[in-house]
C-alpha cells in the first residue's frame, strides 16, 4: 500500500482520537488509536518504508498535542524499532500475539514519554499514576483484533494493486503517423 494511504488513514485516525474521543467520559478511557496503527505498520511494512510513515505520523502528532517538539516521532521511531527487531528475532506474528505486544509496546511508549519529559521539562514533572495507563492497555488490548481486521482489509485491498495513471496515459499508439 503506498504512503500516503497510510497517512491519511493516520490522519483520520489522529482526528478522530483528538476530537470525538476526547468527549468520552474519562472513566471509559480515550484509545490512543494511531498508536495501534503503529504497531501495524511495524507488523506489515518494511523497515524503510515503515520508518518514514511512523515518522510522519508522529510529526502530524507533535504537531496536534506535542509537548516537546519531537518526542512523538523520537518514542515512536523507538517503539517501531523495537518491534521490528522483536518480530526478527521472535516469532510473535500470529495473531494471538498481537494484543499482549500491543499493549507491552505502549507501555513502552508510555515510560518512554514519562521519562523524556521528566528530563526535558525538570521544572513541572509528569505524573505517572497507574489507574488510566491500564485502562488505556486494557482498551488497546481489546481494540488491537478489530483494527487490525480494518487495517488488513485495507491492507488486501489497497496494498497488493500498483496505481494505474489512465487519465495520463494516451490511447493507442502515440507514434502513428496521423
Amino acid at each position: 500500500m503506498p504512503i500516503p494511504i497510510y497517512l491519511v488513514l493516520g490522519v483520520i485516525l489522529l482526528s478522530l482520537q483528538t476530537s470525538l474521543l476526547q468527549a468520552m467520559p474519562a472513566w471509559l478511557g480515550k484509545p490512543d488509536l494511531l498508536f495501534l496503527l503503529i504497531v501495524f505498520l511495524a507488523y506489515r511494512l518494511d523497515l524503510l518504508r515503515g520508518a518514514l510513515v511512523v515518522f510522519l505520523l508522529g510529526v502530524i502528532l507533535d504537531i496536534y498535542a506535542g509537548i516537546f517538539l519531537g518526542l512523538y516521532p523520537v518514542i515512536y521511531l523507538l517503539v517501531f524499532f523495537t518491534l521490528k527487531g522483536l518480530f526478527k528475532f521472535v516469532a510473535v506474528n500470529e495473531t494471538a500475539y498481537q494484543a499482549p505486544v500491543t499493549a507491552a509496546s505502549y507501555l513502552l511508549a508510555a515510560g518512554g514519554i514519562y521519562l523524556f519529559s521528566s528530563i526535558l521539562g525538570a521544572d513541572s514533572r509528569p505524573e505517572w499514576v497507574w489507574g488510566p495507563i491500564l485502562l488505556q492497555l486494557l482498551l488497546l488490548a481489546i481494540l488491537t483484533m478489530p483494527f487490525f481486521g480494518i487495517f488488513d482489509f485495507f491492507w488486501n485491498r489497497l496494498g497488493n494493486k500498483k496505481i494505474q495513471w489512465q487519465l495520463f496515459r494516451k490511447k493507442g499508439n502515440r507514434f502513428r503517423y496521423r
